[in-house]
């Protein structure tokens, strides 16, 4: 009755339509919410064309009001133009966009965005079924984002994704994904999926030339953070850093990287909970996407790990200042499953191990981590799982009843009561790079508006000859610097400044940048007197350099 309901207030507004409102700036357009307006966000964002087709506007950028709502009954695709959405400026909440039911075709979109162009998302909510409408969670369509067009940029920035199968899908070769400052939740969905269908990011088997994920919250969900597996394409460029997991069921694994390239970079990051299915050698069927590594224990069967690759001999790894913890209840649950070896997580496979060298003993450290408001554990999941009158470790899904599911709080929960900040004396609170905490940093906000990040600009668009590494000006300095570099072909750039003792204290500058010369200033406000060297990094090219900071 109250779906009834609720469909014919939507039938009502649709008669009292009211056009989109033009924002006053050169290239936005601010759309009101469908509540405001009775109109789809697919229809006013692919409505905005000209009569030839042609776009309005190649600069376009499409702003969504605070606290508004906005459904989508067609996916949303950008053949050849750009396609960026962010949230108006100012306070309230984020505008939160749903896949909706389409009235024409009694089925949801298969996706509420295929991006065949570019894709820029920045400050937005995204719910991949209408959560105030809970009977139609079996429903939910099975992608978020699903890219269908090849050598794409996808950049998401404070965002939240919440409740889908698979959130970023990037099932063609992709130029570069970069996520920051964002939150996945609910992934994964046993209502009308199976155990190995819940993945945030999913790149199927193919390649992207650059992987950028830092700050950003990963919680509540069945399969991979991160799947690539079966892969023919390398992840080029990988970087996660500073990211926080929380109750990952880890049917198949937990970041299964599959083929990677020139250098993996995974450092500064807590998980707590992840791989709760358990390290569980016994399972053939959870182990069948287990392989690429090709390690096996003493047993024969596949090692579970929670990082794992296709072994090569070229990959450069960093892998450091990384935590992980098992909370009481899931321990406890551990333990009645020993025989299976269930409380035993494996952090590396012996391969990865063996590239870090000395370093891999203490890439990852086990630490009691207790954060301060959380979602409930995944115990009742486990114990249905290996109930004989549950899925029995079929990978299926018999007598699933919500009970058993991980929580499925609104998207708001998020932003407005989960807090995963944890007890200041826990070693991983000053074990990050340079003394900050491990994890997503937006859970410690004092403690990341003193990172030290800056911005890039672009001095001169003419092709240099070579890569250089610029003297900073002045030197000496104090508190800030100028550092000038020059890149003579597209190139992944890192720019990082280290002290003496060859710790990282700031990250300038990491990403794909095009052929010129740029500029980037360091602040130093927060550091102490003295030498610290700075290195760039540009695909197989590195040179570093000395500066004096002299307050």
């Amino acid at each position: 009755m109250a779906k009834l309901k609720y469909l014919f207030f939507i039938a009502i507004l649709m008669c009292f339509v009211r056009p989109v409102s033009y924002g006053q700036t050169s290239h936005d357009l601010v759309i009101q919410d469908f509540y405001a307006t009775g109109r789809f966000l697919n229809d006013d964002i692919l409505g905005d064309s000209l009569s030839t087709g042609a776009r309005k506007d190649a600069d376009r950028v499409y702003v969504l009001k605070r606290n508004g709502i906005y459904l989508v009954r067609s996916f949303i695709s950008n053949p050849n133009w750009v396609l960026r959405i962010k949230a108006e400026n100012g306070t309230g909440s984020k505008p939160a966009i749903y896949s909706f039911k389409n009235d024409l075709t009694a089925a949801y979109p298969t996706n509420i965005l295929t991006p065949r162009g570019n894709l820029y998302l920045k400050n937005i909510a995204m719910v991949n079924w209408p959560e105030f409408m809970p009977a139609e969670i079996s429903l939910m369509p099975t992608v978020m984002i699903q890219a269908a067009g090849t050598g794409l940029t996808i950049e998401v920035d404070s965002c939240v994704l919440n409740g889908y199968k698979t959130g970023i899908q990037l099932p063609v070769a992709t130029h570069k994904l970069k996520v920051t400052n964002t939150i996945f939740a609910q992934y994964g969905n046993l209502y009308n999926g199976n155990e190995g269908d819940g993945r945030p990011i999913d790149f199927r088997s193919v390649s992207t030339d650059s992987v950028f994920i830092q700050n950003c919250t990963f919680m509540d969900g069945t399969d991979r953070v991160v799947r690539h597996y079966s892969s023919t394409g390398a992840l080029g460029d990988f970087y996660f850093d500073h990211n926080t997991a929380l109750n990952g069921w880890g049917y198949h694994g937990f970041m299964a990287l599959g083929f990677v390239g020139s250098k993996v970079t995974i450092t500064n990051n807590v998980f707590v909970d992840c791989l709760a299915a358990g390290n569980d050698s016994t399972d053939a069927v959870r182990l069948v996407e287990w392989v690429d590594s090709g390690e096996r224990g003493p047993s024969g069967a596949v090692r579970m790990c929670l990082i794992t690759c296709v072994p090569n001999d070229t990959t450069k790894w960093v892998v450091k200042n990384n935590f992980y913890s098992v909370t009481p209840p899931l321990q406890a649950w551990f333990d009645t499953h020993a025989a299976q070896g269930f409380g035993n997580i494996v952090p590396l496979t012996w391969h990865i191990n063996k590239k870090l060298g000395t370093d891999s003993l203490t890439a990852f450290k086990k630490e009691t981590i207790t954060f301060v408001k959380k979602t409930r554990d995944l115990v009742a999941l486990g114990t249905w799982y290996n109930d004989p009158n549950g899925a029995n470790r079929l990978k299926a899904t018999t007598n699933f009843k919500p009970e058993y599911d991980f929580a499925r709080p609104q998207w708001k929960f998020y932003t407005d009561t989960l807090n995963l900040s944890y007890q200041t004396a826990a070693a991983a609170y000053t074990g990050g790079a340079a003394g900050y905490p491990a994890g997503d940093l937006n859970w410690f906000p004092s403690r990341k508006s003193a990172w030290l990040l800056t911005d890039v600009e672009r001095t001169t668009a003419s092709v240099p000859q070579t890569f250089e590494l610029s003297q900073n000006y002045p030197n000496p300095f104090n508190p800030t610097t100028n550092l000038e570099y020059s890149i003579s072909k597209s190139s992944n750039v890192v720019i990082e400044v280290f002290n003496v003792l060859g710790q990282s204290v700031a990250r300038l500058v990491d990403g794909h940048l095009a052929p010129g010369t740029y500029k980037t200033t360091f602040d130093a406000s927060k550091l102490s007197s003295g030498v610290y060297l700075y290195q760039l990094t540009a695909d197989d090219f590195v040179q570093t350099r000395k500066m004096v900071l002299m307050k």
